[in-house]
């Protein structure tokens, strides 16, 4: 019979039981709170500050901004002095709930204090590693304790830590649309669980649900636009493929891919494992939450095939792999089961793996080395120092945005504006009142819906007083395509009053001009044909193209991302020139002749005698193809309906009335 311990080893034993549960709770406090990075000006930078600014001025998700961020969305990243303090104290009380439920998680993982509070903070440094896309991997790391913590350490009627997670989940799910898929999909497996198996109420889900309508009414949304933005997002992250893929196919890409997939797929399997042993049969359940979440986090990473999301993807599935060891690594001991030793010989290989790729995010700083700085003291003061002086912070935020309006050349402007393409940074450096159409970023209107949705803006009495226009597509885009359903009506509804400067000032006129569109040409052609386009004098031609996906092409979207399409156009200047072409896009309609590609040959559109500017970019022909060898892909149909237009409106007289320069 083994003796009762001494009253000073169950001293010693609450003592570092503390310390190891107080120093982790640190830990997640300091990894989670809110860093003030200086604004970017990037296409992620603006988007970021968009949304702080959007929730200051309680902008409408789903009616004033369709984005794949709901109204949450600045928790994400950035920094904008309105909103730091919302953001530290909902940082806090959710690393609060995220500790307090990892630590139930780590006990369980091992009874050994030191083993407990390494296996936590390493969850929680992996979690809150700083980058780009560390939401990304947070997100992961929250749906995982609550599956784990239902099916595998608290097995029985909900928990109060469940229940903290499931709403912190809801809140969650406002920050980005995959995050609430992600956990609307561990909510519903659990649900299926306590229906089927437990024979209890599906209250995680209720919680979940109710969550969500809270937090959505909490931060100033009408009840009546969470449908549309649910739609609208929805709409968003299918296009999201097509558009913005870059398509990597070197040997690299498709190893990583590769390991990717037969890693997640032996999580799955270790996962399924454990949970058969524990529920038999219901044991599926864990293993298809885990897998459609592993599946997802594979879709975001090899997508758009570049560094950065194949990096985010590598330490998401470390998280998981550290999640998944909580549960096989007790079933070692217990029945020397072998899945605890895979699991471990597995997450050796994935921190490998992820430890590459991070290096080839951030060549000059390793992922063990920026894991170890996380516990150096200058960032375990830095939210300190960052509450003891937000007016230092805030003078800094003032320089940045200082050096950004140096970077820009933009006139004095009276009223509301909004900006294209993107650029939003440029707007707020110099404290503009930023008025945006709904899809704030032209390179995001990935579908004739979507772009119909900035079309209608502008034609509504919510269109922006003024316009900051400029030319730069994205990813080789051809460059009307990005809103090109809104050309028409900048060209009709706006006059051009300054070509000075970095973007063209469009005004907004009170007696919007007509256009029209005059049908040519409607046919089918094929895959690699040449097309030679009808000479239209002195006329734009505009252009709707049906490229529809094959039965295989559908296949291949759902499950990883079709072929990408090239246009050439040759021109009667006698230039030939490649560009990206978005199906999604050109079904809508655009621009086809003359090649606009930049503020120049916009404002020269415009003009009534700017078109003899225009003659050498005039289209000829254009060759629709796969970026294949054999120019031929079977994830699109051969035949492609094209419709030509003549698109006639009337000019502007620039250089008299507007008295201005084009430079």
């Amino acid at each position: 019979m083994a003796a009762n311990p001494s009253p000073k080893k169950k001293f010693w034993a609450a003592a570092i039981q503390w310390l190891a549960a107080s120093t982790a709770l640190v830990y997640a406090l300091v990894q989670f709170f809110p860093s003030a990075p200086a604004p970017a000006v990037t296409i992620d930078g603006s988007w970021i500050q968009a949304l702080h600014v959007g929730f200051e001025n309680n902008w409408q998700f789903g009616r004033d901004i369709v984005f794949t961020y709901g109204p949450w969305g600045f928790l994400c990243s950035g920094y904008y002095p309105p909103t730091f303090a919302t953001s530290m104290v909902v940082w806090a009380v959710l690393a609060i709930v995220f500790w307090w439920a990892g630590w139930r998680v780590a006990c369980h993982f091992s009874n050994n204090m030191i083993f407990s509070w390494l296996w936590l903070v390493s969850f929680i440094g992996v979690t809150g590693i700083s980058g780009g896309q560390a939401f990304d991997i947070r997100s992961v790391g929250w749906v995982l304790l609550l599956l784990f913590l239902h099916f595998f350490v608290e097995d029985g009627s909900i928990t109060a830590r469940q229940a903290l997670l499931a709403m912190a989940l809801g809140l969650l799910s406002l920050v980005k649309f995959t995050s609430l898929i992600e956990s609307s999909i561990a909510v519903c497996v659990i649900a299926a669980d306590n229906i089927f198996r437990q024979r209890r109420f599906p209250w995680s889900a209720v919680l979940f649900t109710g969550s969500v309508l809270f937090f959505w009414i909490t931060a100033g949304q009408n009840l009546n636009l969470l449908w549309p933005f649910l739609l609208n997002s929805r709409q968003m992250t299918d296009g999201y493929a097509e558009a913005m893929q870059l398509g990597g196919s070197d040997t690299q890409d498709v190893t990583g891919c590769i390991c990717f997939l037969l890693e997640a797929l032996v999580l799955v399997a270790l996962t399924g494992s454990a949970g058969w042993r524990r529920h038999g049969r219901f044991g599926i359940f864990p293993m298809i939450g885990l897998g459609a979440i592993l599946f997802l986090t594979f879709k975001h990473g090899y997508l758009r095939d570049d560094v950065l999301h194949e990096t985010t993807a590598s330490l998401a599935l470390l998280v998981a792999s550290l999640g998944c060891l909580t549960i096989t690594w007790p079933l070692l001991k217990q029945k020397k089961d072998w899945s605890g030793s895979a699991n471990l010989l597995l997450f050796t290989g994935i921190l490998f793996l992820s430890s590459l790729m991070f290096n080839g995010w951030f060549p000059e700083d390793g992922l063990l080395a920026q894991y170890v700085r996380t516990f150096s003291i200058h960032n375990i003061l830095a939210p300190a120092k960052s509450l003891a002086d937000t007016e230092h912070l805030r003078e800094i935020y003032g320089q940045n945005l200082a050096v950004i309006r140096k970077q820009f050349q933009i006139p004095p402007i009276e009223g509301d504006v909004d900006i294209y393409p993107w650029n939003q940074m440029a707007l707020f450096a110099q404290g503009l009142q930023y008025h945006p159409r709904p899809i704030i970023q032209s390179y995001s209107a990935y579908t004739p819906e979507l772009a119909e949705l900035n079309a209608a803006y502008l034609r509504s009495y919510r269109a922006a007083s003024n316009i900051l226009f400029g030319i730069d597509p994205l990813n080789g885009h051809f460059p009307s395509l990005e809103d090109g359903l809104s050309w028409p009506e900048l060209l009709t509804r706006y006059d051009i009053k300054n070509t000075n400067g970095t973007f063209l000032l469009l005004k907004h006129v009170d007696s919007p001009r007509e256009y029209h569109l005059t049908p040519l040409i409607e046919t089918t052609v094929n895959f690699g044909e040449t097309i030679r386009l009808p000479d239209v004098t002195n006329a734009p031609l505009w252009a709707e193209m049906e490229i529809n996906k094959s039965v295989f092409g559908n296949i291949v979207s759902v499950f990883y991302k079709p072929t990408i399409l090239r246009m050439m156009v040759s021109m009667r200047g006698g230039q030939n020139l490649y560009f990206r072409l978005v199906p999604g896009m050109a079904r809508g309609g655009f621009l086809l002749s003359p090649v606009i590609g930049d503020k120049s040959s916009f404002v020269s559109l415009a003009s009534t005698d700017g078109w003899r500017n225009l003659s050498g970019l005039e289209v000829t022909t254009i060759t629709i193809s796969a970026a294949t060898k054999s120019g031929a892909t079977l994830c699109y149909q051969s035949r492609i309906k094209l419709r030509l237009y003549r698109l006639d409106y009337p000019r502007q007289n620039i250089n008299q009335t507007n008295s201005i320069s084009i430079k």
